[in-house]
């Protein structure tokens, strides 16, 4: 029983990739408000048939007093969705409407079922068929509307159709019975297609979120790339002054001339995970180039001492290729506002990391402690290494 009970709710409200979860609502949210409104609309101008189509002999609560609920009902949410609802920069907004959304339609669902079974309870033999073709299409018409909150979809379609199959599986007659095996087949394809469709929108986000993943990290360390490099400091840098941080091997050429450009490849992951490990949480850490990375943060989460504690832990780190390596380190600091911002922090880095090459490797050099006309000097790597940061 409990294998069953986690099988229907799986099928119910399957798991999102945690990866997608917040892009997954935001998207399923933004299409549930467009489509709802146009249930509403749909509703509120069927509401007067609905007062027409009820039996001869049923109560005023039959002809009058649902209808005119449903249409209050329905006015109210078509009002209500015309407003910028916010939902597409909001993943806790957009939950909280879906959410919503399926408690709506579920109300709306028991409204209109309610009113078909006791007008078919009370309506003569010879009209009783029409209720079922009625609620029939309002079900299927709720769920295709409100298909991107899948469990709300599969609510109205329970709600709407299992009463009135009932009475179509108990009346004895024999066309009655033909409508309800038909309606059963509908319904399994209804949710069918509800379950294709959002597993078909599932697997295009995570293909979207795979392709963005690719497209801002260095395939070979999986740390980030120099162009997401660059979007995080205008980011940070709207708020507080960043601290760069440009970390070169030393002396890398000979290790691919010595042991194989292979080789090479495990000694720039293993100085990757290094520098990941000690940046933790407090920086982004990019490879930007060949054998040189950057660790980027604020300037008060990121301190200099950070750079001893690279070049230590570089320095007696176990290598694949069974020698030490040695960094050095160039660091500077400063406000980003824009990207000439950047290009001028980078600038100062690169300058601070040819003094620490210049001068013994194996050390940090920070900008702020050049001599004047040092830092004035342009830095002596090629000027494309710059622009293109």
């Amino acid at each position: 029983m409990q294998w069953l009970w986690g099988k229907i709710r799986a099928f119910v409200n399957p798991p999102i990739p945690a990866e997608i979860e917040d892009a997954f609502a935001l998207l399923s949210a933004t299409e549930l408000q467009a489509q709802s409104r146009l249930l509403f609309l749909g509703f509120l101008l069927t509401t007067p048939t609905a007062a027409l189509a009820a039996a001869p002999d049923a109560s005023p609560w039959v002809r009058i007093v649902v209808p005119a609920a449903m249409a209050f009902f329905c006015l109210v949410g078509y009002l209500n969705l015309r407003r910028d609802l916010r939902l597409s920069v909001s993943p806790r907004r957009a939950r909280r409407f879906l959410r919503e959304a399926t408690i709506a339609s579920s109300a709306i669902a028991v409204m209109c079922s309610a009113w078909c079974v006791m007008s078919w309870l009370g309506a003569p033999p010879e009209e009783r068929i029409y209720y079922p073709i009625i609620i029939a299409l309002g079900a299927f018409s709720t769920a295709y509307c409100v298909s991107s909150a899948r469990a709300g979809a599969i609510l109205n379609i329970a709600i709407n159709l299992v009463p009135m199959l009932f009475l179509l599986f108990t009346s004895g007659y024999r066309m009655d019975l033909a409508v309800a095996v038909s309606l059963c087949v509908a319904a399994g394809f209804q949710l069918h297609m509800i379950h294709r469709t959002q597993t078909n929108l599932v697997n295009l986000l995570s293909l979207q979120q795979q392709t963005r993943h690719l497209s801002i990290t260095d395939p070979l360390t999986g740390l980030l790339n120099r162009r997401a490099l660059l979007d995080n400091a205008l980011e940070l840098g709207q708020t507080r002054p960043l601290r760069l941080m440009l970390v070169d091997i030393d002396a890398f050429k000979a290790i691919n001339d010595g042991h194989g450009h292979d080789m090479g490849d495990e000694v720039l992951r293993e100085v990757a995970q290094r520098l990941a490990i000690q940046a933790d949480l407090r920086a982004s850490v990019a490879r930007i180039g060949g054998e040189e990375f950057a660790v980027l943060g604020t300037a008060d989460e990121l301190p200099e001492a950070l750079a001893l504690a690279l070049l230590g832990d570089i320095r007696t780190a176990a290598m694949p290729h069974g020698a030490p390596v040695t960094v050095s380190i160039g660091i500077a600091a400063g406000p980003v506002h824009a990207e000439d911002d950047w290009l001028e922090l980078y600038r100062q880095a690169d300058r601070a990391l040819y003094e620490a090459k210049q001068t013994g490797r194996n050390r940090a050099v920070s900008h702020a402690a050049l001599p004047s006309a040092e830092k004035a000097t342009p830095a002596q790597a090629p000027a494309a290494r710059i622009s293109a940061a």
